[in-house]
């Protein structure tokens, strides 16, 4: 490449092999890139995202293992799994679930409620 200034060839410099220099007029110019890497440079890239040929050979390989998984599949028969009955609403289940539980706890509340009952009387008619 020639000098844009004075016409001389340009040399590449030792200390930084991007930009070009002319001995002749002093100056330094930045090297021209390829347009290929230009190109790269405009595109996004996201990093998240692998190469286009990477992304190729995963989805042939996962396509291949489905392919595989239902060709399995169709020979064999599936077996129907058992739908869960539902118990029905009556309230004959409900009264049993109620004579299991212990009458403890509800008569220590109560008697809580009474003594507690008792103390704002007697705070009242004091």
């Amino acid at each position: 490449m020639k000098c844009p200034i004075c016409g001389q060839e340009l040399r590449p410099g030792k200390k930084d092999p991007n930009y070009l220099l002319c001995y002749n007029c002093k100056k330094k110019f930045k090297v021209p890139q390829k347009k290929m890497q230009q190109k790269e440079e405009e595109e996004q890239r996201y990093s998240n995202i692998p190469p286009k040929h990477v992304r190729k050979k995963r989805e042939d390989e996962m396509r291949k293992a489905y392919d595989d998984m239902l060709a399995v599949d169709d020979g064999k028969s599936r077996k129907k799994k058992p739908r869960r009955q539902e118990e029905p609403d009556d309230d004959f289940y409900d009264y049993e679930e109620e004579e299991k539980m212990s009458k403890a706890p509800i008569i220590i509340l109560a008697i809580a409620i009474l003594i507690v009952a008792a103390l704002i009387v007697f705070m009242l008619l004091k």
